[in-house]
């Protein structure tokens, strides 16, 4: 754009020094019309004005089709400009109208939070939420028949869930205790903060010795330990970790009572390794199933062998019979033999062949 300004300056102002020399040559003409000697000059120089007025007018040309050609790229320039400004303020429009989707869906899960937290403050519903998670989680990771919800011992006890694992069973109760961590959290100096904290150990520590008291209960098929399953990491955290004002951990406490406070993802870990351990009972109790069977693939082996046996000593006794009957049969086809040979001799003395095979 700057190019051609200074193009379209520089031919008007050619054009402006053309029309002054033109003007001041026919001036200078008209003076000199009188005299002869000076004329044939002016005639030269109009001359040469006139092949420069030609070249000029090229040029002005030239400049004109540059001009105009510079002009149709800068407005073709301009049209792409202008639509890929629209396509931009399209994607924008299109983006804002997804941002203010996104703005409401989260609007909504705001609400949604604030009515699961409304849901919350009933210790009843907690404890169920609890629950559900915690039966959820025993779904997904092990077969229905190594678990059990809501199982009652024999004393009256009702534990959240139980997994079977050989022989024992193992304890998991669900503790959501939100109302002192809450306090914990929304505490405005570290005095508030430190008796909030007091309250929530309080709290857990009952929930650990209601569990060691209740659920450990070796005489009905119980390991020596229980699971205590806390659904959210942030609780769990804070039963872990060691405070300066207190002796021990929550899990230390927990320990010694032999009580496993689990998170979410701990327990997921756990999980994972009760089900290896149940694949290696399965290869355990399928190899005693071969086992008992090669044991007894053994002794039906050696009975065969026995029965191979027997029969090989009857088939032995049977040879000898048929052996002895064959000699027999000989000895009654030679006797036979010799009694056709003496056939029509009834009067005279019995053959000595046939008198000997009778002694014998």
């Amino acid at each position: 754009m700057n190019a051609s300004l200074v193009v379209l300056i520089t031919v008007v102002a050619s054009f402006c020094a053309f029309v002054a020399v033109v003007w001041l040559l026919q001036h200078l003409s008209k003076r000199a019309a009188t005299d002869d000697k000076t004329f044939q000059p002016f005639l030269q120089l109009q001359q040469e004005l006139h092949n420069l007025n030609t070249t000029l007018q090229d040029q002005i040309q030239t400049l004109a089709r540059q001009m105009n050609d510079q002009m149709k790229q800068n407005t073709q320039f301009l049209q792409e400009n202008q639509q890929n400004y629209r396509q931009v303020m399209g994607d924008v429009q299109h983006r804002l109208g997804i941002l203010q989707h996104a703005t409401q869906s989260m609007m909504d899960i705001g609400k949604d939070i604030a009515s699961l937290q409304d849901i919350l403050r009933a210790p009843k519903l907690r404890g169920g939420m609890g629950e559900l998670l915690l039966a959820e989680l025993l779904r997904q990771i092990l077969p229905e028949d190594h678990f059990a919800l809501q199982y009652r011992f024999a004393n009256g006890s009702q534990v959240d869930a139980i997994i079977r694992l050989g022989e024992g069973l193992i304890p998991v109760d669900a503790k959501f205790p939100l109302e002192n961590f809450k306090r914990i959290l929304e505490a405005g100096s570290d005095e508030k903060q430190a008796e909030a904290r007091k309250g929530f150990w309080k709290d857990v520590k009952k929930h650990i010795d209601d569990i060691g008291s209740k659920y450990i209960l070796p005489e009905e098929g119980t390991f020596e330990f229980a699971l205590m399953y806390i659904p959210s990491e942030s609780i769990y955290y804070e039963t872990i970790i060691k405070d300066d004002a207190q002796n021990e951990s929550l899990s230390a406490y927990a320990m010694k009572r032999k009580v496993i406070p689990v998170s979410p993802n701990s327990f997921y870990v756990y999980l994972q390794s009760i089900v290896r351990g149940l694949k290696g009972m399965r290869i355990e109790r399928s190899a005693q199933i071969i086992l008992e069977n090669l044991g007894q693939l053994e002794v039906d082996l050696e009975q065969c062998l026995t029965d191979f046996e027997k029969i090989g000593g009857h088939l032995a006794h049977a040879r000898t019979a048929y052996e002895k009957t064959e000699q027999r049969f000989q000895k009654l086809r030679n006797r036979l033999n010799v009694l056709e040979q003496h056939q029509g001799q009834v009067a005279g003395p019995v053959p000595q062949e046939i008198v000997l095979e009778k002694d014998s």
